[in-house]
């Protein structure tokens, strides 16, 4: 019983100790959680509508982590049916017969910037975006 006891409290001295705000270390490697939302507007879009990008101020990515560390996206697909909410990685890609559209991530040391590409618009893609929320999960 003693032994269970204490591996119980091990447990939880160790989650508590590893959670601090958005950030949580798992096995050592420090993740960091950042939730934003996609502007209804991209910032920037071609006369062709072939492109089209937003940035957003992300603080959490410092210097160190601009040099050292790995950023994922993910964009937060919501239905109006019975479809269960998911997140979608980035890059997304759409492929069909008529053309394909793209969006992925880049970033820099404070900011992110999602671009989409497409063969004839990327209209209807950044009307999926839009709005939604977008997570980051940098692993340091």
């Amino acid at each position: 019983m003693k032994k269970i006891f204490y591996i119980i409290s091990l447990s939880i001295v160790s989650i508590g100790c590893s959670y601090t705000g958005n950030d949580t270390i798992i096995n050592g490697t420090e993740l960091n959680i950042v939730l934003l939302e996609v502007p209804s507007e991209p910032d920037t879009i071609s006369e062709d509508m072939r492109y089209a990008n937003f940035e957003l101020e992300v603080p959490e990515i410092t210097e160190e982590i601009y040099d050292n560390a790995s950023i994922n996206a993910y964009i937060k697909r919501t239905y109006e049916d019975d479809t269960p909410e998911r997140w979608s990685q980035l890059p997304q890609v759409f492929l069909n017969s008529n053309s394909s559209t793209s969006a992925y991530l880049s970033f820099g040391e404070g900011f992110i910037r999602i671009s989409f590409q497409s063969e004839e618009s990327v209209e209807e893609l950044y009307d999926l975006f839009a709005g939604r929320t977008l997570k980051l999960v940098i692993v340091n």
